[in-house]
């Protein structure tokens, strides 16, 4: 069976290989060479997939350690309702200061700080007059137990027989805030549009169906 080339003569088939090889060439330089850039473009975005799922998959795997720490920190702070904070922060520090045999003269309370999204700052100016050995484990005992008093500030100056010190200690300490309550809106009491429509037209007054005046 001969094909269309066989009927051809040699300059004929010559001619038509040769336009055919023209039209392969210019075909694939119009629509394939411009995409030769693809497969870099490609292979970029390939590694940069694998290094956002390496760096995914190294996050996921500290989960564990993310809950402890978030454990810790939410330990850290004294969990006591709202209304009780200023009350639990002034007998906690009456009761670290009276296991080291001191009595403050004086509990001042400071203003709060609420910067924080979860956490509010109370402070306590306390004023007390003691030894030195017994300011040192006040001190130490504040730092020492597992709450969120610290010392802010401290000032020291005798007293007037020079035999005691008289301190001035500013604590603050960490609270957790309460979650707020989210209250429903409020149900509308206006009656639906087609009970208003019927209402109104009902309660319209009605005009006489009087016939008119002939002249």
């Amino acid at each position: 069976m001969k094909t269309y080339l066989d009927e051809l003569r040699p300059n004929e088939r010559r001619l038509v290989v040769g336009v055919a090889v023209m039209a392969f060439v210019v075909l694939n330089f119009w629509f394939v060479v411009p995409h030769f850039s693809d497969w870099e473009s490609v292979t970029a975005r390939r590694y940069k997939a694998e290094e956002q799922l390496e760096s995914y998959k190294s996050e996921i795997a500290q989960k564990k350690n993310y809950d402890d720490l978030i454990k810790q920190l939410s330990s850290d702070a004294y969990q006591v309702p709202a209304e009780e904070q200023s009350l639990h922060f002034a007998q906690e520090t009456q009761n670290k200061a009276s296991l080291c045999g001191i009595t403050p003269t004086s509990l001042v309370r400071g203003a709060e700080k609420t910067n924080s999204l979860f956490f509010v700052e109370k402070s306590i100016t306390v004023v007390a007059t003691a030894r030195e050995q017994q300011l040192v484990d006040f001190l130490y005992n504040l730092g020492a137990s597992n709450s969120m008093i610290r010392v802010r500030d401290l000032s020291l100056h005798p007293d007037a027989r020079r035999e005691q010190l008289t301190a001035q200690v500013k604590l603050v300490a960490s609270y957790q805030k309460a979650s707020p309550v989210k209250t429903p809106a409020p149900a509308s009491k206006a009656a639906p549009s087609f009970l208003r429509t019927k209402s109104t037209a009902s309660t319209a007054p009605k005009r006489p169906n009087t016939p008119p005046k002939r002249s």
